[in-house]
């Protein structure tokens, strides 16, 4: 079987040979296109002026019919080149997750930061270099929202193994997933992203074209969550088929029989006044069906593919029975509404619509007949593109699974708290430079005192059982061969930042951060504690003193965690906490004068350091004893 890498860079070759030929056909038909207009407009003209009229006019009626033919036709090779790039885009950027590139992939989710939230900061779960970066195949507003929400915190113990399942049903059908992803590219850029060109640039974005948000539908949402404001007037329905016909009969009447002008004028105006006094409302609507009606439906295709997957997972199942309660289908739905916006696009014509509008009230029949779609869809809608965003989201946990294959499931406990995991790496350290390691939390109250000197691995491990700890309770494959844990809430102190602006600094950060860990431990799901370096910014006396105060705290309020440190003093622990608390270390070689690391956990606390050595191989010359 191929490697995963091996697969994905295979159909880059086939789609970008596919978009090249496109575009090469494309060109072909946009010339043929030019030549047919050409020759229509020359045989027009002897047509007109000429002699042979009937022949040039013939001529001209082909070079027009097939120059119509030809623009239908460069419409269809234009959308399937930019779906074969879609394609291509897709692939490529699957290929950089498979392959170790996937820093360089756009979408990272930087806008979800929160530098409040209890762990995502910490654990580099949002932005550059971060776990929704390395997971994201989600390019809709939904999608993203919901894989942010899904790593923001534990979902219940049950809506995990729905999760866990759908991922891993998920997980073979490639082409299903790719086809929904690339569906998704149409949504947020409709043609080839500008900043993401393909076969010529590696897939790589260009620099200074920013990342374009994810459309907004949420104008055209509250419109169609609210109540209709024409069609509950029965006069006004009533008018507005009655009038125009009695106008229209009244000119005829006039231009025919000589009838006085009135017959047309005296409803016409009523008409007028009609007109006027729904324009507001029928503005309201235009302006939120319009706005967003070009991305609105284009996710008809998202959802008719999400009403067609068949895998066994009773989630997506669910998910599809709820999308198709209705008297029609989401993507029934979204072709009739495109029909009704159609109509209304006459308000664009300037010259048009004027006369359309005051013989006709053409602006309340449009908005009638969307209110009529909003009666049967409009509540409905926000619905719809929950599941698209679950679906999306789902499929990312799919592609990890898929490209991860020695990642596993956890198995959630509901009875006891525990944290067992066998051969725990850190996700977002690439395979070949990763280190695992068995890491145990028996039971509530209990803790890892992890010592070992600078740059040996102890920040790498916390964020490793961090990171394994969300991404199990998200439902997501982890970086492990085995894990069983409670659903947690994950509460760290690992990166502090001080804030010259408000004041705040490094040391009261800190105090911050482990007054929220020990807030946490009042209610709510067994806390897992993951703090690195603690009380790092004070003297080696009260650092002591506080950190034993913190971890016995913890452990006495039931939660439980890791604490890493240099501090050899703080190994030295009371025997009541040394029954709670196991010493594990990392360490470092030294071979003919060079500092190694093998990030290899060990039982015991740390026997030395190598800050004085980590001096002298940067140059400084400090001596190694006293």
């Amino acid at each position: 079987m191929p490697r995963t890498d091996e697969t994905y860079n295979a159909r880059v070759v086939r789609f970008a040979a596919q978009a090249s030929a496109l575009a090469a056909r494309s060109r072909l038909v946009s010339n043929l296109r030019g030549l047919a207009f050409g020759v229509a407009a020359v045989a027009g003209l002897f047509a007109a002026f000429g002699s042979r009229h009937a022949l040039a006019g013939g001529i001209a009626a082909v070079g027009a019919v097939a120059f119509l033919l030809l623009v239908a036709w460069h419409a269809r090779v234009i959308e399937a080149e930019d779906d074969a790039r879609r394609w291509e885009r897709v692939n490529r950027d699957a290929l950089a997750r498979a392959s170790g590139e996937w820093r360089k992939l756009p979408e990272d989710g930087r806008r979800f930061r929160d530098a409040k939230h209890a762990y995502a900061e910490d654990l580099d779960v949002f932005g550059p270099a971060s776990l929704f970066q390395r997971l994201s195949v989600a390019h809709t507003r939904f999608g993203q929202q919901a894989l942010a929400r899904y790593l923001r915190g534990p979902a219940e113990p049950a809506e995990i193994r729905l999760r866990q399942e759908a991922a891993q049903a998920l997980a073979p059908e490639l082409d299903t997933r790719q086809r929904l992803e690339a569906l998704a590219l149409a949504v947020v850029e409709p043609s080839v992203p500008p900043g993401y060109a393909t076969s010529e640039d590696e897939g790589k974005p260009k620099k200074g074209r920013p990342l374009r948000a994810p459309p907004d539908p949420e104008p055209l949402l509250s419109w169609a969550e609210s109540n209709p404001q024409l069609s509950g007037q029965p006069l006004l329905v009533g008018l507005s088929w009655l009038l125009p016909p009695l106008t229209l009969a009244g000119v005829v009447g006039a231009w025919v029989f000589g009838l006085p002008a009135f017959v047309w004028a005296a409803p016409l105006l009523v008409q007028m006044a009609l007109n006027f006094r729904t324009r507001m409302p029928a503005l309201e609507v235009f302006n939120a069906v319009s706005s967003t009606e070009g991305a609105f439906l284009r996710y008809g295709a998202m959802l008719e593919l999400i009403e067609q997957i068949d895998v066994p997972s009773k989630l997506i199942t669910s998910m599809q029975k709820q999308l198709m309660a209705g008297e029609r289908r989401p993507s029934q739905s979204m072709k009739e509404f495109r029909t009704k916006v159609g109509w209304f696009d006459l308000r664009h014509n300037g010259l048009i619509h004027p006369v359309a509008n005051a013989l006709f009230m053409w602006d309340v029949h449009c908005v009638l007949a969307l209110e009529k779609w909003q009666k049967r869809a409009g509540k409905a809608t926000r619905g719809w593109f929950r599941a698209l965003g679950e679906v999306e989201a789902l499929s990312s946990l799919a592609g990890l699974s898929h490209d991860e294959p020695d990642y596993a499931f956890a198995e959630i406990i509901e009875d006891d708290a525990v944290f067992e995991a066998v051969g725990l790496g850190h996700p977002l350290i690439d395979d070949p430079l990763r280190v695992v390691n068995d890491v145990t939390l028996p039971a509530p109250g209990t803790a890892l005192l992890v010592t070992g000197s600078n740059m040996s691995g102890k920040s790498t491990l916390l964020r490793s059982m961090g990171l394994a700890t969300a991404m199990a309770l998200a439902g997501a494959p982890i970086c492990a061969t085995r894990l069983r844990l409670a659903r947690f809430s994950v509460c760290t102190s690992i990166r502090i930042a001080d804030s010259l602006g408000s004041g705040v600094s490094h040391f009261y950060a800190e105090l911050g951060k482990l007054k929220a860990v020990l807030d946490a431990t009042s209610g709510g799901p067994p806390v897992l504690f993951l703090l690195d370096e603690i009380l790092h910014g004070t003297n080696s006396r009260e650092r002591q003193i506080g950190a034993r105060w913190m971890i016995a705290e913890l452990l006495s309020r039931g939660a439980m965690g890791a604490v890493s440190t240099h501090d050899m003093g703080l190994a030295k622990l009371p025997d009541q906490m040394m029954a709670q608390v196991t010493l594990v270390h990392f360490r470092e070689n030294v071979q003919d004068g060079k500092m190694s690391f093998d990030f290899k956990l060990r039982p015991g606390p740390v026997t030395a350091g190598n800050a004085l050595r980590l001096m002298r191989s940067v140059g400084l010359e400090v001596p190694l004893e006293q």
